[in-house]
């Protein structure tokens, strides 16, 4: 006797979207929240990095040169426990070989002495720079980082 499983499949859509909500709920995700005083929106949303030549709003322009505090997720260049060298992120780590965010939300990171890596968020100091990229265009840069673990 063939059944037919067609009856079922609602069954199946609604036990497959509970548990999504209850993975979203439960995500480790969750416990990384950046602190509110991060100026990730002023990096994010004061440039379009993608436009030729690119567009950089005047607080952008004046945080050029200046110490910043900021604090994000690292994602390592070289395969090491310790980075002297990492891109910084608002985003926690998804994905080994996937950086999200657009380039405006991506800073290259230059630290005084190699730290740690850790997938937990961290505090970076330093020196912020606008990079003048060979194709025209601009990246973020923090030189001489000193990296601090959060609580």
């Amino acid at each position: 006797m063939i059944r037919d499983h067609r009856k079922r499949r609602p069954w199946y859509l609604i036990a497959g979207f509970a548990f999504i909500v209850l993975l979203a709920l439960w995500s480790p995700v969750r416990t990384h929240e950046l602190p509110p005083d991060t100026p990730w929106q002023v990096l994010v949303n004061g440039a379009d990095l993608t436009a030729s030549p690119p567009v950089l709003s005047d607080t952008l322009q004046r945080l050029n040169t200046q110490p910043i505090r900021l604090t994000g997720f690292m994602y390592p260049l070289v395969q090491q426990r310790e980075q002297s060298r990492f891109v910084l992120s608002p985003y926690p780590p998804g994905c080994a070989f996937h950086v999200p965010g657009n380039p405006a939300s991506l800073v290259e990171v230059f630290a005084s002495e190699p730290i740690q890596f850790t997938y937990d968020p961290v505090a970076v100091q330093g020196t912020f720079l606008l990079s003048a990229t060979e194709d025209g265009g601009v990246r973020y840069q923090i030189e001489r980082a000193i990296v601090e673990d959060l609580p």
